[in-house]
């Protein structure tokens, strides 16, 4: 029997069949017996080292974030309710999800990969390079046994969000491979509560920033706070994201000059090949007025909006920031992720969904009234498979992965998760609608693929200067030097790895 099993951090934050039996002979009496016994013992003991128990089960585990529930110990009745599934139709087959700290998975997950010890099926959030990790393009490029009506893997995914053309897909990595997949989507806005909305006489949500502000100060002095917030990485940088797209939005077609695949064109959103042409020729800099007003404007809502002393809340969970305080009826309104519904669905009040309000010129001069957006990511729940993972271990984990990304039996999981499927004809369920209208609904074009997160350690860092920033540690050169020094390195970074780009002319 196979069990995989589920090594997952605590979050409170997408690799889109049959598991291969191994058939043994009737073990006879006599010799025949014997020999079975010895081959079985054999059989094993080789596999002991690969998870193997005491009864010749097969351990598969996956290391992933708990991007649903608080809980540490296991991803809520959605998932439990899939994997039995999947163990009813393979009954040869174990699940066991095990959940890991936030505070430690990344680093975790990062240095297993880099010594080769890593779970069969990791979280794609680490930092690895390509040899780390198994190419999926030939499965990709094979059939889903669990969903046969397309000839391939890849043909059931959305091409707007995941695919061998789209940037985002390829990414960290960009050498053309796709090396994980997503289960589901990542989309993500504003929670409100409208009790206490109404409460502080404010009639309708806000549609910009403006709006926002002045119904924040009502918020206040009705006694609340308007803007749930914690120490997570999400708060910082959702809002960060969605502020410096629209106060950016001016440089898009400047820096729109290459494709998907890295030629001369345009794309829908800015590539790495893009954001690191835009550093190398200096037109990204942290001096932009633009850029600055962003980092401005990130400081007023943390100082004037958020939870009074957000540094010292400890974020809990990958489906929102501070949600605790926003269920307990404490915030007017809190950052969520589409998974995170379920929880939220719990309060006592009723609960509304929008995007961020637009920045207008009534807020800033430097604004030209582009619209907030954040759109369908593959940020969701993304998985990847060390290279390390072999043989029927490395069968059964692209079994599982298949199974999860198969029309027939996802539709029940994302139904249950609040989640947006990953795969073509699974449908989303309405109470995360306000995160997908409008413009807000549209991938960010700026920033889809984040300047802040060209390279893993770039990511990783930029929690760290940004949050010097927000506390007053860092001052504004101070947070300038900061991003134009990680800009550079990763602009470099990506060079070496894309050698082919070091060759043209604006990489000189």
């Amino acid at each position: 029997i196979v069990s995989i099993q589920f090594l997952a951090p605590v979050t409170g934050l997408s690799t889109k069949g049959n598991p291969m039996l191994r058939k043994t002979s009737p073990v006879r009496h006599g010799m025949t017996a014997v020999l079975a016994l010895l081959i079985g013992c054999a059989t094993f003991l080789a596999a002991c080292g690969s998870g193997n128990n005491n009864n010749g089960q097969v351990t598969i585990t996956l290391a992933a974030p708990n991007q649903w529930t608080t809980s540490g110990t296991d991803f809520g009745q959605g998932w439990t309710d899939i994997v039995a599934q999947y163990e009813k139709i393979n009954p040869n087959v174990k699940v066991k999800i095990v959940v890991l700290p936030l505070s430690s998975f990344y680093q975790t997950t990062s240095t297993e990969l880099a010594a080769g010890t890593a779970p069969d099926i990791v979280f794609n959030q680490a930092t690895y390079k390509g040899y780390m990790v198994t190419p999926l393009d030939s499965y990709l490029n094979g059939p889903n046994k669990y969903a046969p009506d397309r000839g391939k893997w890849i043909d059931w995914f959305d091409p707007n969000v995941f695919g061998f053309s789209n940037p985002s897909s390829t990414a960290p990595i960009s050498d053309g491979h796709l090396y994980w997949v997503p289960l589901n989507l990542f989309d993500a806005g504003l929670y409100y509560n409208q009790d206490l909305l109404a409460k502080a006489g404010v009639s309708a949500p806000p549609q910009t920033w403006a709006d926002f502000q002045a119904d924040c100060a009502k918020v206040k002095a009705a006694g609340a706070t308007c803007l749930a917030m914690d120490n997570s990485a999400l708060g910082t940088l959702w809002t960060f994201r969605v502020i410096a797209n629209m106060m950016m939005a001016k440089y898009y077609d400047q820096w729109n000059v290459f494709d998907a695949q890295g030629n001369a064109g345009t794309n829908t959103t800015l590539t790495t090949k893009d954001y690191v042409r835009a550093i190398k020729t200096g037109a990204l800099n942290a001096q932009l007025p633009e850029f600055v007003e962003a980092l401005n404007l990130l400081k007023d809502t943390f100082t004037n909006d958020a939870t009074p002393n957000w540094s010292g809340i400890k974020g809990l969970s990958g489906s929102g920031v501070n949600l605790p305080d926003f269920i307990a009826g404490k915030d007017a309104f809190a950052w969520g992720a589409n998974f995170g519904a379920a929880d939220v669905q719990k309060a006592t009040f009723k609960v509304g969904s929008i995007g961020w309000p637009t920045i207008t010129t009534a807020t800033s001069p430097l604004s030209i009234n582009f619209p907030a957006q954040f759109g369908l990511a593959t940020g969701g729940t993304s998985y990847m498979i060390p290279s390390s993972t072999k043989g029927d271990h490395l069968k059964d984990a692209i079994d599982f992965l298949q199974f999860m990304t198969a029309p027939k039996y996802t539709q029940s999981w994302i139904t249950a998760t609040t989640g947006v499927s990953s795969v073509e004809t699974v449908q989303a369920p309405d109470v995360i609608a306000g995160f997908g209208v409008g413009d807000w609904g549209k991938p960010q074009r700026q920033f889809a693929i984040q300047f802040m997160e060209l390279t893993p350690d770039l990511s990783q860092s930029y929690q760290q200067f940004i949050q010097g920033w927000l506390l007053g540690t860092a001052d504004l050169a101070a947070t300038q030097k900061a991003f134009t020094d990680g800009w550079k390195a990763a602009a470099d970074q990506q060079l070496k790895d894309n050698p082919s780009w070091a060759s043209e002319s604006w990489a000189k």
